[in-house]
């Protein structure tokens, strides 16, 4: 059982070492592409055009008289 053991450190030991000099692999960050120009316009206004359309108008929004 102590000789299995010696030889399990044995073999996995260069492994740590290699493991541990090697350097990783980096790569180059690519930089990304620019937006769209559209995506860099401002947002269009939508509340104008619909709260015309769901605006109530004076003699709706009063209660009916008796």
């Amino acid at each position: 059982m102590q000789k299995l053991k010696m030889m399990l450190c044995v073999m996995i030991l260069p492994l740590v070492v290699v493991g541990c000099a090697s350097e990783p692999s980096v790569h180059p960050c690519v930089k990304p592409p620019p937006p769209p120009a559209w995506m860099m316009q401002p947002a269009p206004d939508l509340l104008t055009p619909l709260s015309g359309i769901i605006s109530s108008s004076g003699s709706e929004s009063q209660p009916a008289k008796k």
